[in-house]
C-alpha cells in the first residue's frame, strides 16, 4: 500500500501517546472524517456543522488570515507507524484513517480558501469510539458549548447501548432518547428523518426538544407512562404522532406550519397525556392508530399558525396544549356517541 511520509514528533501525556506534525489543509479533509455517523464527508459538514462558521474561516483565510491553533485527530489503528529514525509518521494512502476530534470548522474553512494551506496538528491515536467522543465533548464544552443535541446523539458512545430499558436504573433521559432516535430511524414512523440529532438547525424536532418533552412520560418510578413496558411506551408515541400526521396531513407537509415547530410540536406533546386518556375512555379502552384519528378529527380544522398559536417558548406551549385539549373536549361533549353514559 501506498503511504505518506510527514515529519512528526512523539511524546506521550499522561500514558497517551500523541504526534504533533504540519499538514495541508487538503491532507486533514481528504484523510480524516468529519463524521462517524455520516458516510458522505461533503453531507457530514453540511448535516453536523456551521456553514455559517465555514465560511467565515473561509473569508478570514482568503484575506491573509492565519490559523494558528492546533487541529486535533485520532490515527486509528493499523493506518499509520512512526519512524524513530527519520523522526516522520507515516500513514496509510487512503481516505479515513482517522478522525477529526476538534478543529472541523477551521479544517473545512481552510480547505475551501487554500488546499495547500499548512495547519498545525496533534493526533491522538488509536482511541476506540468512546474515547473520541468523550474527548470531543469535553473540549468544546470548555470552548463553545456541544450542542445539547448532538450531546445526547453521542451518549450510546459516551455511556455505552442499553440493552434493556425497563430497567428502573435507566434514566428517564436515556429512555426518551432511544424513543425519539427510534422514531428518527423508523421508516413507518411519522418522525422519520424529521429529529434533528446534531444541534443544526432545519424542518423537524431537535432531539433535545423531543427528549425534554418525553422524560415526563417515561420517568421510571412516576412517569404518566409508568404502568407500560418501554416498548409499549415507543408504540404509543408512534400511535399518537401517526394519528396528528393522518388528521393534519397538508399542515404536517407544510414548511410553514407551526406543527412541526417548537410551539406547535409542544403543545401536541404537553396535549398528549390528556388525549391519551381520552382516547382509551371511548368504549373499548383501546389506544389504537383508528381510535387516536377519531378523537383528532374532532378538531381537524386547528390550525397550527401564527394566529392559533401566538408566542414562543415554554408558556405559548402550554397555552397551545390547553387550547388543543379544550377544543377536544368541547367538541366531545356536543358528538352522539363520544361520552360515556352515567348509570347511577
Amino acid at each position: 500500500m501506498k503511504k505518506m511520509r510527514i515529519p512528526a514528533l512523539e511524546w506521550v501525556q499522561n500514558n497517551q501517546r500523541m504526534f504533533v506534525f504540519l499538514g495541508k489543509a487538503q491532507l486533514i479533509y481528504e484523510k480524516f472524517d468529519v463524521s462517524r455517523r455520516i458516510d458522505d464527508k461533503e453531507h457530514g459538514y453540511q448535516r453536523s456543522f456551521s456553514t455559517r462558521r465555514i465560511n467565515q474561516i473561509k473569508s478570514y483565510v482568503k484575506k491573509s488570515g492565519i490559523i494558528p491553533n492546533s487541529i486535533l485527530v485520532n490515527l486509528d489503528v493499523g493506518k499509520y507507524y512512526y519512524d524513530e529514525t527519520t523522526r516522520e509518521l507515516v500513514l496509510n494512502d487512503e481516505n479515513a484513517i482517522g478522525f477529526i476530534i476538534d478543529g472541523q470548522h477551521r479544517v473545512k474553512g481552510s480547505y475551501e480558501a487554500d488546499s495547500n494551506l499548512l495547519l498545525p496538528v496533534v493526533a491522538t491515536v488509536d482511541l476506540d469510539t468512546k474515547n473520541q467522543a468523550q474527548l470531543f465533548v469535553t473540549i468544546n464544552d470548555t470552548q463553545a458549548k456541544v450542542p445539547v443535541s448532538l450531546y445526547l446523539d453521542l451518549l450510546d458512545i459516551i455511556e455505552g447501548v442499553i440493552e434493556d430499558f425497563d430497567d428502573e436504573t435507566i434514566s428517564a433521559e436515556r429512555r426518551a432518547r432511544e424513543i425519539a432516535i427510534r422514531l428518527n430511524e423508523d421508516e413507518e414512523s411519522p418522525f422519520f428523518d424529521l429529529v434533528r440529532r446534531t444541534g443544526d438547525r432545519g424542518r423537524g424536532i431537535s432531539l433535545e426538544e423531543f427528549v425534554r418533552l418525553l422524560k415526563e412520560y417515561v420517568t421510571p418510578k412516576n412517569g404518566k407512562l409508568l404502568n407500560y413496558g418501554f416498548e409499549e411506551q415507543y408504540l404509543i408515541f408512534k400511535i399518537y404522532f401517526r394519528a396528528i400526521k393522518a388528521v393534519f396531513l397538508t399542515q404536517w407537509e407544510d414548511h410553514n406550519s407551526l406543527i412541526l415547530k417548537t410551539v406547535g410540536f409542544g403543545g401536541l406533546m404537553k396535549a398528549f397525556f390528556d388525549i391519551f386518556t381520552l382516547v382509551i375512555t371511548q368504549g373499548n379502552k383501546e389506544f389504537s392508530t383508528n381510535n387516536t384519528i377519531e378523537v383528532l378529527k374532532l378538531i381537524e380544522n386547528f390550525k397550527f399558525d401564527d394566529k392559533t398559536l401566538p408566542g414562543g417558548g415554554f408558556k405559548a406551549q402550554d397555552n397551545a396544549s390547553k387550547l388543543i385539549v379544550s377544543q377536544i373536549k368541547k367538541a366531545m361533549r356536543n358528538t352522539e356517541g363520544m361520552n360515556i353514559k352515567i348509570v347511577e
